[in-house]
């Protein structure tokens, strides 16, 4: 017995010092596998992120002998090039209604796939085009006449008197509404740079202008080729403010501004809404066009809040004529001719 307990006892013991030595090598090999780790990161950090850093640091520094050729003037260019490319970015605007109850009304759908249907742009479209087919009146003129092809209100303190001033932007070498103003005594500007005509006064005494009207000035503004402009074509435009104080009409009240512009209201809306100009305006005509290729169906949205704010600002639809309209979406084409009175018009000065 004694010897088998010595014998048990003794295989103990090398089982003891096995374990503990496996465990001396459990522990050697952590500590042997964070040590590898730490090395390794500290490598990166101290060379792999010196090196990165002298590098970014190296492209950065540049001599003034290798940028000779650029002047405070270009980069000033450069740096305004950037601004106005990222002003041209759609801005995010959620689709409001013109007014509160067209939530409530069955927007048009044209049998068209629910894909479409749901979208920001066709949501906004609709809701312009509701505003048009179930309000195209809102003021009822009581007296209007027909200026060539548009209409104008004799209605109070909307009747254009002498001397009343009249702009119009888009002639498209029909100055029928422009003659017809100048025969009730009002002097009479006609701008439209597309025409191939330079400056001069007509036998009815219209003033023509080859100049066009934006949102902002442009002395080299390349035309959008349409139905008015089948070749490149190189244009100045000005803004409504800029060419009033040109032709020395700062001080006084436009009586009739009517704009057709293929799609360049929307950004002379923007900018009349931003100038303080429109309480000055008694009357404005305009045609509106949401076409197939431009603006950018992205843009709908902001387009009907641009809408929405002519309306809010007191501007009133005593007339309106809807052209016929293409709702497929790669041809859609929304066109309306509105007629505008200023109710919150007050006369210069007053």
């Amino acid at each position: 017995m004694n010897s088998q307990l010595w014998l048990f006892l003794t295989r103990l013991q090398s089982c003891k010092q096995c374990v503990t030595a496996r465990l001396a090598m459990n522990a050697v090999s952590k500590f042997l596998l964070a040590t590898c780790v730490f090395l390794v990161m500290l490598y990166l950090v101290l060379f792999k992120g010196q090196n990165s850093f002298l590098t970014h640091n190296t492209e950065a520094v540049v001599c003034p002998q290798e940028k000779s050729g650029i002047s405070v003037a270009s980069i000033e260019q450069l740096s305004s090039d950037t601004i106005e490319k990222d002003r041209t970015k759609p801005i995010s605007i959620p689709v409001i209604p013109v007014h509160a109850n067209d939530y409530n009304v069955n927007r048009p759908t044209y049998n068209l796939n629910q894909s479409i249907i749901q979208t920001d742009w066709f949501t906004a479209a609709s809701f312009l085009e509701l505003d048009f087919r179930k309000r195209p009146q809102e003021y009822r003129c009581r007296n209007s006449t027909h200026m060539g092809n548009w209409y104008v209100c004799l209605d109070g303190k909307f009747l254009p008197e002498y001397p009343c001033l009249v702009y119009s932007f888009g002639i498209g070498n029909d100055f029928s509404f422009d003659d017809d103003m100048a025969e009730q005594g009002c002097e009479v500007h006609s701008f439209d740079p597309s025409m191939g005509v330079k400056d001069y006064i007509r036998n009815s005494t219209v003033h023509f202008h080859a100049i066009g009207l934006g949102g902002k000035v442009i002395e080299n503004f390349n035309a959008r080729k349409d139905m008015y402009v089948r070749e490149k074509q190189t244009w100045t435009i000005m803004t409504l403010g800029s060419i009033m104080a040109a032709l020395g009409h700062k001080d006084r009240d436009i009586d009739v501004l009517k704009i057709d512009v293929e799609g360049h209201e929307w950004a002379v809306i923007e900018y009349l809404l931003q100038s303080g100009l429109l309480p000055r305006i008694k009357q404005f005509s305009l045609e509106y066009h949401l076409f197939p290729d431009w603006p950018a169906k992205s843009e709908y949205p902001k387009l009907l809040n641009i809408y929405r704010q002519l309306s809010q600002s007191g501007f009133k639809k005593f007339w309106l004529g809807l052209h016929p309209l293409d709702h497929k979406p790669e041809s859609f084409n929304i066109q309306a001719d509105v007629g505008y009175v200023n109710m919150r018009y007050k006369p210069q000065g007053r």
